[in-house]
């Protein structure tokens, strides 16, 4: 495996320590379970069926994303951090990874030399990828966005990271959205912390999170994105993480609920996007 780790953090956009630090202090690291903490604070903490198939099915429909290019891509994942996208793996001529903390690069550069791909890793904010116009087939961004606080700086990334998809190419990103229909105590208190006086103040009151967290409407996103080509949504992953770490899929109530994402995530992708939690998001270059 070819690697290199160049750097290029220079002018990054408010928040950007915070995040960075928290990743390269902590979230990168094993617990004593010799889990990464952020598997441990965001990931799955166990896998029944149900939610291993739904798992499945949410990998299916980001590879199908891709499928318009044919051949294997120069692709790259911006925002990889210690947890590469390897179920992408073989859809890949070239792999490059990008991330802001040299730490969660350290933990890549182990996971992708245990497989046979051609990979490249370079520290860059995604702000300011250090990339030529077009010089990729396809990107990927999952659950990084959302953490920059700066909405225009968010903004900012998006316009970099299809700045750098080729015409007719293809990015996806992996987004949290703000506004779950299905879960309402979640989209109250979303709307409570996007209200310029309301969120100062419940933001005083709260326990202060381990990462920022400012999800954008889905209109934003389309809206920013549509500049660049066509844009579909669908859902990705209804559930919340609270949900994800309390209902149990082995017990009779939590298999009847798993059940019931599971089969809106797969048969009715543009409802779950609105309904749920997290969305999948496909952009074709023109």
């Amino acid at each position: 495996m070819d690697t290199q780790v160049s750097a290029d953090t220079s002018r990054e956009p408010a928040g950007s320590d915070e995040v960075r630090s928290f990743y390269d202090t902590e979230g990168w690291k094993e617990t004593e379970s010799g889990k990464l903490w952020d598997q441990v604070l965001f990931g799955d903490p166990e896998f029944g069926d149900i939610r291993r198939d739904a798992l499945g099915q949410r990998r299916r429909r980001v590879r199908e994303a891709y499928r318009c290019l044919g051949g294997r891509m120069n692709f790259v994942e911006c925002g990889c951090g210690g947890n590469p996208a390897l179920y992408l793996s073989d859809l890949c001529d070239r792999y490059t990874g990008v991330d802001f903390s040299t730490t969660g690069l350290a933990v890549a550069r182990h996971k992708l030399g245990r497989s046979s791909l051609s990979a490249q890793l370079t520290a860059a904010d995604l702000c300011r990828l250090p990339f030529h116009d077009a010089a990729f087939d396809g990107a990927y961004s999952a659950h990084a966005l959302y953490h920059i606080p700066d909405p225009a700086a968010q903004g900012r990334a998006f316009d970099e990271i299809m700045r750098i998809v080729r015409p007719g190419g293809v990015a996806v990103f992996i987004l949290a959205n703000p506004r779950p229909l299905a879960f309402p105590v979640r989209l109250l208190l979303r709307l409570v912390a996007d209200a310029p006086f309301l969120g100062k103040l419940a933001n005083r009151l709260r326990r202060r999170p381990p990462l920022p967290y400012r999800p954008m409407p889905l209109s934003w996103m389309r809206c920013r994105l549509e500049r660049f080509g066509s844009v579909d949504m669908a859902g990705h992953a209804m559930a919340s993480t609270w949900l994800n770490h309390h209902v149990s899929d082995r017990s009779v109530v939590g298999r009847i609920l798993w059940k019931a994402i599971r089969r809106l995530e797969k048969e009715y992708p543009a409802l779950s996007a609105r309904l749920g939690n997290y969305v999948v998001i496909r952009v074709q270059r023109r």
